[in-house]
């Protein structure tokens, strides 16, 4: 099977050098074979912060604030799906669960991700960043530490669906 024909998700855990927080980060390593990004040319950074509580000193979240904050990065995704987005990267940690996209229309993604904010009760508080990033620049730094390989701790394959699209049902995963 060829490498365009799903996708590899790398989960790594990962130390920032600069605190010393941890995270655990999770990068489709495969997506940039297959995906221009000068046609999906919109960095989307969503940042859902944990509660104080629950992290400890090393920026780790606790289990149950962990399963909260994935149900709430679903709930994200799930309003993001009729946008021409891809998940390129999910960083759970360092005192919070970061989604980072790529997007063809910016405009599009930041009107329902403010829907979105403006629609539901949060109890944990989110934003986004949405940058102009055609050379995929600002997700680098995720994708540079997928290919270090320094502490991986698993790759899994996502097959795509019999339309040469992702199945898109990776999130239900992480």
């Amino acid at each position: 099977m060829p490498d365009t024909d799903y996708d590899t998700w790398m989960i790594c855990r990962h130390r920032f050098p600069e605190d010393g927080r941890s995270a655990v980060i999770t990068v489709n390593s495969t997506l940039d074979r297959r995906m221009r990004f000068a046609e999906y040319p919109f960095h989307v950074s969503v940042v859902i912060e944990a509660a104080p509580h629950s992290i400890d000193a090393a920026g780790r979240i606790g289990a149950h604030e962990s399963q909260h904050l994935l149900r709430l990065s679903r709930v994200i995704r799930e309003g993001l799906e009729a946008e021409d987005q891809h998940l390129l990267a999910i960083v759970h940690g360092a005192g919070a669960r970061t989604l980072v996209l790529q997007a063809r229309d910016g405009t599009a993604v930041q009107r329902r991700l403010g829907a979105l904010q403006r629609e539901n009760s949060w109890d944990r508080p989110w934003r986004f960043d949405i940058a102009h990033d055609p050379d995929g620049k600002r997700s680098e730094r995720w994708r540079d530490i997928a290919r270090a390989g320094g502490e991986h701790h698993l790759a899994i394959n996502v097959p795509h669906s019999s339309d040469g699209e992702s199945a898109d049902h990776h999130h239900h995963l992480f």
